[in-house]
């Protein structure tokens, strides 16, 4: 069977918790990083009576993503299979399995942005992973030892090449700021974020930031409409938060 049934008397948040906590029993790593979309994806397949082999395959593709083992992966399923009374198994197994193997043999993306030399995305996510694991083990808060810095540009009215200059001379900025082990990213054409640690200095150097941006801006062709927006962003407690919160700042 390829579907669960509609009349599953469960709501996919009830879904998402039975499974978690049939994961956490079975020995799942860090509970901070069972939460994936691709996890909400899947719940909600299973509970409309849709077809799970696209949810299962794609939850398959973001483990391998996030550097989860296939074994891990496969007795993960096996948590949402017991909470469904053994319905499906077949495909999850099955597709989430062809989804982990596909990711993994697939090109391996490039870790930075060949035009303005910061990180990608999904390297900002790994970065992301590590902090939330670190702060697992210690015990600590991600809110008080990490922060974003976010760098926004208002690129109205530019095209071509005139649209890329801002976010060239804004890394280049960045870089010259933020010159020790922080993570520096793109998110997007117009935004981009340092992910660091908090310290006393913090504000004073994303004010730094903001004025050497419209410095640099300022020197090239007339800048069309507002200077950067540069301002500090908190960082959530848990992980699946944090990944929400840079796909909502990359918009």
């Amino acid at each position: 069977m390829d579907f669960i049934p509609s009349t599953t008397p469960m709501t996919s948040p009830d879904l998402q918790r039975r499974w978690f906590e049939q994961s956490s029993s079975a020995g799942w790593s860090f509970a901070s990083d069972w939460f994936d979309p691709a996890v909400e994806a899947l719940c909600d397949a299973c509970v409309r009576g849709e077809f799970l082999w696209p949810a299962a395959e794609r939850l398959g593709a973001a483990r391998a993503s996030a550097g989860i083992s296939l074994g891990e992966t496969l007795a993960d399923i096996d948590g949402l299979i017991l909470v469904l009374q053994g319905a499906a198994a077949d495909v999850l197994q099955r597709a989430t399995s062809l989804g982990w193997a596909d990711r993994m043999m697939a090109p391996t993306p490039s870790v930075f942005d060949p035009l303005t030399g910061l990180a990608s995305v999904d390297y900002l996510r790994t970065r992301l992973g590590e902090v939330y694991r670190g702060a697992d083990v210690a015990g600590s808060a991600v809110s008080t030892s990490h922060a974003l810095v976010v760098v926004s540009l208002d690129l109205t009215g530019r095209i071509g090449w005139d649209r890329v200059t801002p976010l060239l001379l804004a890394g280049d900025a960045m870089r010259t700021v933020f010159d020790g082990e922080q993570t520096l990213a793109r998110l997007a054409d117009h935004m981009a974020v340092v992910l660091t640690g908090r310290e006393s200095m913090l504000a004073r150097k994303a004010q730094l930031l903001a004025g050497m941006i419209g410095d640099r801006l300022a020197k090239t062709e007339p800048f069309l409409g507002p200077v950067p927006r540069v301002w500090i962003e908190s960082l959530p407690d848990t992980q699946s938060a944090g990944v929400a919160l840079i796909q909502e700042l990359g918009r």
